[in-house]
Parts: structure tokens; sequence; C-alpha cells
């Protein structure tokens, strides 16, 4: 759920304009790699990070980057990288379609790791996000397979990265 609630950041930095957007996605960052380094200096500092949290990191993410942390850096590379709306979309789409891709692969995929259902689920959502932004049809279904692709990114985490970045260089390319 934090994951999803996340994508207001995209239509907040649009409306707070890139003159507070920009340096809160720095701010953001610059809190992430503290958390994060905090959290995997000690395990007395992981509890009391993880603690503060409140339940937000999975058990995997015990000795390496959190997802947060990784989401956090591809929502300010994709605002710092590209045009507002390009960013806005995108960090829309990460938000949306990696839970989505998440659900349906779990409960439909063959096994742990990525599946093809959740990553049909990824591009749905993320068809459905670019529908709600008004992009063109063929923007959705461009972005959409490009959201599908990165979400597959085989090591942890950089799906996060990889999904906002690539959406917001294709929307950026496509307006």
């Amino acid at each position: 759920m934090l994951h999803v609630a996340s994508g207001a950041l995209g239509p907040l930095a649009v409306v707070a304009g890139p003159a507070v957007a920009t340096p809160a996605f720095a701010a953001l960052v610059v809190i992430a790699i503290v958390a994060e380094a905090t959290r995997l200096s000690s395990t007395r500092a992981r509890a009391f990070v993880d603690g503060l949290a409140g339940g937000a990191f999975r058990p995997g993410e015990t000795g390496a980057p959190s997802g947060a942390g990784t989401l956090a850096l591809g929502y300010a590379l994709a605002w710092w990288l590209f045009p507002p709306a390009a960013a806005e979309a995108a960090i829309v789409v990460a938000a949306v379609a990696d839970p989505a891709a998440a659900l349906v692969g779990s409960r439909f995929g063959p096994g742990a790791g990525k599946s093809l259902p959740g990553s049909l689920a990824c591009a749905m959502a993320a068809a459905l996000v670019l529908a709600l932004f008004r992009v063109s049809p063929v923007g959705v279904a461009v972005a959409a397979v490009g959201a599908a692709l990165a979400e597959r990114a085989p090591w942890r985490g950089t799906d996060n990265i990889a999904v906002p970045l690539v959406v917001a260089a294709l929307l950026g390319w496509l307006r």
C-alpha cells in the first residue's frame, strides 16, 4: 500500500513546481541514503529504523538496500532527467504497476521470481495509468511494454529504478 501511495509524489511535484520539487527529491534521496546506511550498519540500528518504518521492510531486505530506497532514487532520477509531465506519469506508473505485477505474479506465476502473469499485470496497470494521464494510444502501448520489460530487471530492487526511468524516457521521446 505504501508503494502505491508513494505515487502521489509525481503529481505533487508537478503542482509544487521544479523550484520546490527538485530540491525535495534531493532531500528524499539523502534521507533514503541515510536510512539505508543506518539500517545496514548494525543489527541494533536496523531494528530502530525498521521500528520507525512500521514493518514497511520485507524480510529479504535485511542485509540489502530496501525497495523504498531504490524507489526514492528512481523517482528522483525520473524527475531530474526528464520533463515534468513525463516524470509525473512515470512515477505514478512505477507506484502502481510494480505492486500489480507482484500481486498477480505471486498468485498466478509458476513460483518465485518474475513471471509472465506478473509482467502482463504490470503492462495493464501501466496502460491504465497512462490512459488516465491522456497519453496517446501509441504512447500507452510503447510505455506500458517498456514498463513491463523494465519491471523484469533481474537484480533485486533495480525495477524500482528502471521502471520510472524507462517510462519517463519513452514518454519524453514520444511527446
